[in-house]
């Protein structure tokens, strides 16, 4: 939520300074509409403006609402301001956050606190899928990880650098056609600010046509469990002649996680 208010208030900034050329560029004066036999007239004052000067007209008319506009922009601005300073000091949070330690140990609390939502994930001891024996690619992550692609290395070291906790193959049971089924999604990650749990898969050869269905599979699967892209789960796709974008890597990162 705190990243939706940001980027709201750095797009109304960019609308003010719209708004600060046009009234930098504006006639004086103030317009005044009227109608006569169904025909629109406009006047400065009392005095009648004509039709030859519509440009002069325009410019004032849009000078008069880039003004009101202008207001509203503040006083919105003003609750999103307050809305964001609510949210960055975790109020709800806070109520477990704050008790006595001797007490804390009595209470199971209904809204855990983010941190706590990560320290009980970082817990969390599981069996990948493993290594074929026969398989000499060694991928190594900043963690130390073994990971089974470069372009897995650098989505994972991506993840450590922005301090994203996660999991690399963590399992994962679904359900298909009511039969259980245990998936390794290539990453789940804990969003550091909201504790929400995203999945994350790398389609790394989807030009070949055995991935590529075995993929779109995988991916029939996670939405039937109610896995979906841009809700709990971001897809990386890749080609022999279209490789990962560390760019676009980031960009994901930073918007569904940080």
């Amino acid at each position: 939520m705190i990243k939706k208010i940001e980027s709201e208030l750095l797009r109304l900034e960019d609308v003010k300074g719209e708004i600060e050329a046009i009234r930098k560029n504006a006639p004086k004066g103030k317009l005044r509409c009227a109608t006569n036999k169904g025909y629109y007239q406009y006047y400065m004052g009392k005095e009648y403006i004509r039709r030859e000067k519509r440009g002069y007209i325009k410019k004032l008319a849009q000078k008069e609402y880039v003004i009101e506009l202008e207001k509203k922009i503040e006083e919105y601005k003003k609750v999103l301001e307050k809305l964001k300073n609510l949210y960055e000091s975790d109020p709800i949070e806070n109520v477990y956050r704050n008790l006595h330690p001797a007490r804390k140990q009595l209470v199971e609390p209904i809204i855990r606190p983010v941190e706590m939502i990560i320290d009980e994930f970082e817990m969390i001891k599981y069996e990948g899928k493993g290594f074929d024996e026969n398989d000499k690619t060694e991928f190594y992550t900043i963690k130390g990880e073994r990971v089974r692609s470069k372009s897995e290395k650098i989505i994972a070291d991506e993840l450590y650098r922005n301090g994203i906790t996660y999991k690399y193959e963590m399992p994962l049971e679904l359900e298909n056609w009511n039969k259980k089924i245990t998936v390794y999604p290539d990453f789940t990650a804990i969003n550091k600010r909201t504790g929400k749990r995203w999945i994350i898969e790398h389609m790394g050869m989807m030009d070949k046509n055995s991935y590529s269905e075995n993929a779109i599979s995988k991916i029939n699967l996670y939405e039937k469990n109610d896995i979906l892209l841009g809700i709990n789960l971001i897809l990386f796709y890749e080609t022999s002649s279209n490789p990962i974008n560390i760019n676009v890597v980031r960009k994901y990162i930073n918007t569904y996680l940080c």
